[in-house]
C-alpha cells in the first residue's frame, strides 16, 4: 500500500512534468503558424501585389501590416514561452523554488496568449480569401 502513495514533491515533479510537455507542444504549434505566416507573406508578394488593382493594393498593404503585428504578438509569446520552460526546467532541477500554482497560472497565461494568434491569423485568411475571390472575378471579367 505504502508504493501507492506519491510524495508531494514527486507528485509536483510529476505536474511541473507534465506543464514542461505542455509548453513544448505550444512551440510545436508555433513553428506551425509560423510557417503559415511565410506562406502567407510569400503569396502576398508573389500573386496579390503584381496582378492586385489600385483597389486591392490598399487592402493587401493592410493585410501585410496585420501579418507584421501577428509576427511581432507571435515573438513575444515565444518569448514568453522560452522564459516560462527555464522556469520550469529550474524548478525541476531544484535550482529555483518556483511554486507549483504560480507556474501554473503563469502556463495558463501564456496558454491563452497562444490561443490567441489563431483568431488573428484566421481574420487575415479570410481577408486574403476574399482578395482572391475578388482577383479571381476580375480576371474572368476581363
Amino acid at each position: 500500500m505504502k508504493a501507492a502513495v506519491i510524495s508531494s514533491s514527486v507528485r509536483n515533479g510529476v505536474t511541473l512534468q507534465t506543464l514542461y510537455l505542455s509548453s513544448r507542444n505550444w512551440l510545436s504549434y508555433i513553428e506551425f503558424f509560423e510557417d503559415e505566416i511565410k506562406f502567407f507573406k510569400k503569396l502576398l508578394m508573389k500573386y496579390f501585389l503584381s496582378d492586385a488593382n489600385d483597389d486591392n493594393v490598399n487592402k493587401i498593404h493592410l493585410i501585410n501590416t496585420e501579418i507584421k503585428r501577428l509576427e511581432r504578438q507571435k515573438n513575444q509569446v515565444l518569448n514568453d514561452i522560452f522564459c516560462y520552460q527555464s522556469n520550469l526546467k529550474a524548478t525541476l532541477e531544484d535550482m529555483m523554488q518556483l511554486s507549483e500554482q504560480y507556474l501554473t497560472v503563469q502556463h495558463n497565461k501564456i496558454q491563452e496568449e497562444v490561443k490567441g494568434l489563431q483568431p488573428v491569423l484566421d481574420q487575415i485568411k479570410q481577408e486574403l480569401y476574399i482578395i482572391t475571390e475578388q482577383q479571381l472575378k476580375d480576371r474572368k471579367s476581363e
